[in-house]
């Protein structure tokens, strides 16, 4: 009679655990906010090497916003910047595009500019993005300050590390509540716009039409679908200077992802077995 309960137990788990875990599936989120001004009011991930995705809005054309991160001697710094393939941010120039100026522990710095535009499809939250540049160095013994900044207002991903591990500790940094696939705070960055100093006119809403045609394009020349991932063709990659791994959708990220998310159901599983024992 048990047994015949597993099946049941073993869908409502999976759905429980899916419905959960399927927006982390390829890197960890971590929010900025308006307070996060400055690197050492910035949240600060103890240790770089693990893929992390800081979503930012920078409200005004002279604002900013940072955070800081730690890493051993010798281990790979990888740094990307991108931003939602979403008007406003579509039809601003390359001049009014966000950048990320980096602070290295021994005080040298370089500022890491946007120098292309590629464009990929995340599933698990059906939101495009696009690639602006790259940077990948062995990294020094201390810890790294990143200051986003930009021309205008808008949107943008500052994405850092490789490695995939959920849950994370850190500092000067709480955590969104998330309730549900539906209410996921990625979602709702992705939805509201960051209002622009100035009403776009025909000419900019008419380029930023054009934009969004050639980003159809792009991604049906990328054959999304084909890999299942949002990850960018073979030869595109190839293309794309310096390689880099650390992509939202990365695909080492949603293998594990996938591994978490049976260890999971496994776990929900067993509390349920437990329970029903319990009150037996």
């Amino acid at each position: 009679m048990m047994l015949s309960r597993y099946p049941r137990i073993l869908a409502v788990a999976l759905i429980l655990v899916l419905a959960f875990a399927s927006p982390l599936a390829a890197h960890d989120p971590v929010f900025l906010s308006e307070e996060h001004t400055s690197p050492e009011v910035g949240p600060l991930l103890p240790d770089g090497t693990i893929s992390f995705a800081l979503y930012g809005r920078l409200l005004a054309a002279d604002s900013t916003q940072a955070f800081q991160a730690g890493f051993n001697e010798g281990e790979a710094l990888d740094l990307s910047l991108l931003i939602p393939a979403a008007f406003p941010e579509t039809s601003f120039e390359v001049g009014s595009l966000p950048e990320i100026e980096v602070k290295r522990p021994d005080g040298s710095t370089f500022r890491l500019e946007p120098a292309f535009r590629q464009m990929f499809h995340e599933p698990y939250t059906n939101t495009r993005y696009l690639r602006l540049a790259d940077y990948k160095e062995p990294a020094q013994q201390g810890i790294y300050s990143f200051i986003i900044s930009g021309a205008r207002a808008g949107r943008y991903v500052a994405s850092i590390g490789t490695l995939e591990r959920f849950g994370t500790e850190i500092i000067r940094y709480t955590r969104p509540l998330i309730v549900g696939r539906t209410a996921q705070p990625i979602n709702q960055w992705f939805k509201d716009a960051v209002a622009t100093d100035t009403s776009p006119d025909s000419a900019v809403t008419d380029k930023a039409a054009d934009f969004d045609q050639e980003l159809e394009a792009q991604e049906k020349s990328l054959s999304l679908e084909s890999s299942g991932e949002g990850l960018l063709g073979e030869e595109a990659q190839k293309d794309r200077a310096p390689a880099m791994s650390n992509d939202p959708t990365d695909r080492e990220s949603s293998n594990g992802a996938y591994l978490f998310v049976f260890i999971s159901a496994a776990m929900v599983i067993g509390i349920v077995f437990v329970l029903r024992k319990l009150r037996r």
